[in-house]
């Protein structure tokens, strides 16, 4: 076995901000189709020269909508803010850059996980997030913003 490295990211907290679902049909779809969409907002590191560590929140919005074919008979809006630390052995750059990876990442896994956890309890299938790539999220979207301007 490998020794796991602790990271130098620290999760502080998490709040569930948001949870919308609707369900707008009683039929039993087949072959339902989830589209996912994210938007993340990061927000500037804090120093606190006391402690030498850096604070930093993390929002995320999740938008699942179920199709098949034309209809979409579900549909989800989730939002959640986390608070992330770190040494200052980091520099304000690569503690900025993990809040955006590895944060956004553990948010997605916990808003998955509670996703599973409510669906499940609603006498439908319970729908799991696929698994998403995010550093191919941010460079479509990177790459859109860049030829709007």
């Amino acid at each position: 076995m490998m020794k796991a490295q602790k990271s130098t990211l620290e999760f502080l907290d998490y709040k569930i901000t948001k949870f919308e679902y609707e369900n707008s049909s009683i039929k039993i779809f087949k072959n339902i189709k989830y589209e996912v969409k994210i938007d993340t907002k990061v927000g500037k590191p804090i120093l606190d020269e006391q402690s030498s560590s850096y604070i930093n929140r993390v929002d995320l919005d999740i938008h699942v909508r179920g199709k098949t074919g034309r209809t979409v008979p579900t549909k989800i809006k989730c939002s959640i803010s986390g608070l992330f630390g770190a040494d200052a052995s980091l520099n304000k750059e690569e503690f900025l850059k993990l809040c955006t990876t590895s944060g956004v990442a553990n948010l997605i896994m916990i808003l998955r996980s509670i996703i599973i956890s409510f669906t499940s309890q609603t006498g439908n299938k319970p729908i799991i997030l696929p698994l998403i790539n995010l550093l191919k999220t941010y460079e479509k979207h990177f790459k859109e913003s860049k030829a709007k301007k």
